[in-house]
């Protein structure tokens, strides 16, 4: 499970392998258990509160309505207004079962300890953070080898996959082996 998108949300609809076009290859939450796993690992998770199966198919369905979203930023078109609904829903949701309180030094959301659903509060919290940031939005890419959203935070804006150990690896390999094939030709 990698965590490249440079933000939970991104990681959230990250967890869905793929190439571009074609049917998803493998989803990362297929259990209770993996959606626990990894919003420890995304630093959403702090009160070590277990996913139920409802938790499960309430952060599917807000990585659903956030993929959407987020393609529609990408192809320069409004978001789907059922995936808005969605997601505006999970925001209310969230809300509505947090409230505000100290943490380390400063007022945050939290939700009672152990409350499965407090990792997918976070999550829908931290999403709609990421849609209302115009400086995220302007540095939100698309890999140009998998199907994986990240935010650009190199230093010329020119980062083209989501990982350079996987994607940005391959796509060199691809064209090492073409050039040399037409050296090889010519």
């Amino acid at each position: 499970m990698r965590l490249d998108g440079g933000h939970p949300a991104l990681d959230l609809v990250n967890t869905v392998y793929g190439q571009p076009g074609e049917p998803p290859e493998h989803d990362v939450l297929a259990t209770p258990a993996d959606l626990t796993t990894f919003v420890r690992r995304a630093g959403v998770g702090a009160d070590g509160a277990q996913a139920t199966p409802a938790a499960l198919h309430a952060a599917r369905a807000l990585r659903a309505a956030l993929d959407a979203i987020l393609e529609a930023r990408l192809a320069g078109e409004p978001p789907p207004p059922a995936a808005s609904s969605a997601l505006e829903e999970a925001g209310r949701a969230a809300l509505a079962a947090g409230r505000l309180a100290e943490s380390g030094g400063a007022i945050a959301w939290s939700w009672p300890p152990g409350d499965p659903h407090a990792a997918v509060h976070r999550l829908a919290l931290a999403a709609l953070e990421l849609l209302a940031s115009a400086d995220d939005l302007a540095r939100l890419r698309r890999c140009a080898g998998c199907c994986w959203f990240f935010l650009d935070r190199s230093r010329g804006s020119g980062r083209r996959w989501c990982s350079m150990a996987d994607c940005g690896t391959q796509a060199k390999k691809r064209r090492y082996v073409a050039r040399r094939r037409e050296r090889r030709r010519t």
